[in-house]
């Protein structure tokens, strides 16, 4: 995992609610409702075949609409995937200032200054605890086991 994409949480979590938002507006939106005729046939012996006329919604808008939902759905999914992985990577830091100092940083957006004031650490310590578990996790010939 690297910088960047620890960065993305933010930048997902967004497209995340915008996506909601966009089912929410398909879910809302009336369709055209057009008439049609469907075969029928009388409800007592002998079953006679007619024509009946009755509303519908417009099948293409429809199908539009669905498809849409089916895109927005699997796009969701795969956001929520991303996030997952964001989201178990920091879990898996075992120190607990560090993964505070990740969580407050990627997935809530925090600015450096700020999460030095709220644990009272120096800004240089805050960025340097960043870097330097990045750089372990990056390099898996010689384990970090002290980060402080």
């Amino acid at each position: 995992m690297d910088k960047r994409r620890l960065m993305e949480y933010q930048k997902l979590k967004r497209e995340q609610e915008l996506l909601a938002r966009r089912m929410e507006a398909l879910a809302a939106r009336e369709l055209p409702v057009v008439a049609g005729k469907v075969k029928a046939s009388s409800r007592e012996f002998p079953y006679t075949e007619h024509r009946v006329s009755v509303q519908m919604d417009e099948p293409e808008a429809a199908e539009r609409i669905l498809r849409m939902q089916k895109i927005y759905r699997e796009r969701q999914e795969r956001v929520g995937q991303q996030m997952l992985e964001i989201e178990e990577f920091i879990d898996g830091i075992e120190d607990a200032e560090t993964r505070q100092i990740f969580e407050m940083r990627f997935m809530e957006g925090r600015k450096l200054r700020e999460i030095a004031e709220s644990t009272s650490l120096e800004l240089s310590t805050v960025s340097v605890k960043i870097t330097r578990f990045l750089k372990c996790q990056t390099n898996q010939k010689n384990p970090c086991y002290n980060l402080n």
